[in-house]
């Protein structure tokens, strides 16, 4: 199977995006004030962008971790939404 250039490049963006998303719940429900505050104060958005790459670097490390073992090369991306995992539990114990 020849792996196209673009795999490496855009499946990582989509785990960013992801990432972004999956901040933006846990900023929205961990103080209890249920706003995006975070998208109008300039600290708090850094703090926002940091916690977006923190939540990131599983998912991408085991990405590209997977995807230079030739055992594990077609199940790389479902492989490395396991990533997110850490972080969708601390979501959850945020919202309930």
């Amino acid at each position: 199977m020849e792996r196209s250039k673009w795999c490496c490049r855009i499946f990582p963006i989509v785990l960013i995006l992801a990432s972004a998303i999956l901040a933006a719940l846990i900023w929205y429900f961990e103080e209890g004030v249920h706003e995006f505050r975070f998208l109008t104060d300039r600290v708090e958005f850094f703090n926002y962008l940091g916690s977006v790459l923190f939540i990131a670097i599983l998912p991408i490390g085991l990405y590209y971790y997977l995807n230079d073992k030739e055992k594990y090369q077609n199940k790389a991306r479902p492989l490395a939404l396991l990533g997110f995992l850490p972080a969708i539990v601390f979501a959850v114990f945020i919202i309930l």
